[in-house]
């Protein structure tokens, strides 16, 4: 059993893999699959994002400036990333492990800690809401919308 952790034993995911990752991680704080069947983790302590095939198998990594939390990927293959500490999110190309976009909040009292894709059914919301990121404003939770790939 695979475990994905925000904090040191709080466990935020688990999942059956049955293999061997021969990577050294640090903390694994979020994890996605893509279309193409990979797999991306974000490694929270040595602030980068590992992209591995469907074995587990290293294929690359991508270094951040700060560190990631949370990844969705919707299903037009879009990938979200949280960074709390920076109050960021990056919008990324996931199998090419791409930067297509970063926001970034300058309030203080604002941070972006979760994310979450929506499957693209069309029958809900037509197609225009693919992404929620989970927003904490000065104590208070919120859920925003990421509208056509816009943040």
């Amino acid at each position: 059993m695979a475990q994905v952790l925000a904090v040191p034993g709080d466990v935020r995911h688990g999942f059956s893999y049955y293999g061997q990752f021969n990577h050294d991680f640090g903390r694994i704080t979020g994890i996605a699959a893509t279309i193409k069947r990979n797999i991306i983790l974000c490694d929270y302590d040595k602030k980068n994002l590992i992209l591995v095939d469907p074995l587990g198998n290293y294929l690359m990594k991508l270094n951040l400036d700060s560190e990631p939390y949370d990844m969705a990927i919707t299903s037009q293959n879009i990938g979200y990333v949280t960074q709390p500490n920076a109050r960021s999110v990056l919008q990324i190309d996931p199998d090419s492990m791409m930067v297509l976009f970063q926001a970034t909040c300058n309030e203080l009292g604002t941070t972006v800690f979760c994310v979450s894709a929506v499957p693209n059914t069309g029958r809900c919301f037509s197609n225009k809401v693919p992404c929620y990121l989970g927003v904490k404003i000065h104590g208070l939770s919120y859920a925003f919308p990421v509208n056509h790939g816009k943040m």
